[in-house]
């Protein structure tokens, strides 16, 4: 379920205003940390593997993602507490 489908619903009436709150937390939440929890939505990983550091330091795509990982594993978990405790 996508933002415009909730804000249908709220248009039809189907939810209310406190409702529709939660849900586009849940939804912006629930996409948005793990995009930006890979290696490429981590411009800094992408800047390093497009620039001629990247073969010196032995960089690559699967190292990147390994390297992301720690912080894919926190901000899931952190989000995930965020939406079950906070809202």
């Amino acid at each position: 379920m996508y933002i415009n489908e909730v804000k249908q619903a709220l248009d039809l009436g189907t939810i209310g205003r406190e409702h529709f709150d939660k849900l586009t937390v849940a939804i912006n939440t629930g996409t948005n940390i793990p995009s930006v929890a890979t290696p490429n939505g981590q411009a800094a990983f992408l800047f390093l593997l497009t620039s001629s550091i990247a073969p010196l330091i032995r960089l690559s795509y699967v190292r990147m993602v390994v390297m992301a990982l720690p912080y894919t594993i926190t901000m899931g978990i952190t989000g995930f507490l965020a939406v079950q405790y906070l809202l």
